[in-house]
């Protein structure tokens, strides 16, 4: 995990994104968006220093729901009313979902959100015919980027679908770059995002990246002297891959901590 220093230096990072209307954007200059304040949201509720300006809760009540047709950014919605308790907020959503007014569902990410995001507010979840046809056409392809093996694990344990989860372990294992981390498909360019994913996945699937360390050193790696993240070792930090990389280091230090009991270290 990164120290209680390398911590302030993130949250201040994260709050000077906080915009004077509400809501946090990619930089201080521009307007805010669903998805940076949903990262951020995420990432002060990880850092357990919550807090949320009455403008910034404002912005997002505001946030008008027909807007958003993709899963997700109805997941988006759904976990920024959660951590900011604005329950007319998701009761709206949740109607939204069940009259499926205007829902896109065409690809294996559409699926996943949209099953999470009826997790969320605690909806059923059963798959319709064209939804299992998304998730089984998406096993079947033969080269899986992290996400969709991410994707594929976590919609098979949820539904308690049976699966060759070793198979899974192989690919994601066998992906991971000399540099540490993991591209977007296997033996592609390492990056935070799909480093991530890689972890998330194999996490659920209770592995370990064959070489932890190197993954670890990658992530501290891409860390700026200004307090975030960025994509690579070089490129610019945003709160978005901030997120990938916190959430990866808490992975990575979980991780650690079940292989030495594993072991009996």
């Amino acid at each position: 995990m990164i120290t209680e220093k390398e911590k302030k230096e993130l949250k201040k990072f994260i709050l000077l994104r906080e915009q004077p209307e509400g809501g946090f954007s990619f930089s201080q200059t521009t307007p805010p968006t669903l998805e940076d304040t949903y990262f951020a949201l995420r990432l002060i509720e990880e850092l357990q220093e919550y807090s949320v300006n009455t403008q910034t809760v404002s912005y997002i009540i505001q946030l008008n729901q027909k807007e958003f047709h993709q899963p997700k950014h109805l997941y988006q919605l759904a976990k920024i009313y959660k951590i900011t308790h604005l329950p007319d907020s998701e009761k709206s959503l949740h109607n939204k979902i069940i009259h499926n007014n205007e829902i896109l569902l065409n690809t294996l990410s559409d699926l996943y959100y949209l099953v999470l995001t009826k997790e969320l507010l605690h909806m059923q979840v059963t798959l319709t015919r064209n939804e299992q046809d998304i998730l089984s056409s998406a096993q079947l392809k033969p080269r899986k980027s992290m996400e969709e093996c991410k994707q594929i694990v976590i919609l098979m344990i949820k539904l308690h679908n049976s699966f060759q989860q070793q198979e899974y372990v192989h690919i994601i294992q066998t992906s991971q770059n000399f540099d540490g981390g993991f591209g977007i498909v296997p033996h592609s360019t390492s990056f935070l995002e799909s480093t991530y994913q890689a972890l998330r996945g194999l996490k659920e699937l209770h592995a370990f990246p064959v070489d932890i360390h190197e993954c670890e050193r990658f992530v501290n790696s891409c860390m700026t002297n200004i307090g975030g993240f960025g994509r690579q070792i070089t490129t610019v930090p945003s709160i978005e891959y901030s997120y990938y990389a916190f959430l990866s280091l808490k992975i990575i230090d979980e991780m650690k901590k079940n292989y030495i009991k594993e072991h009996n270290y």
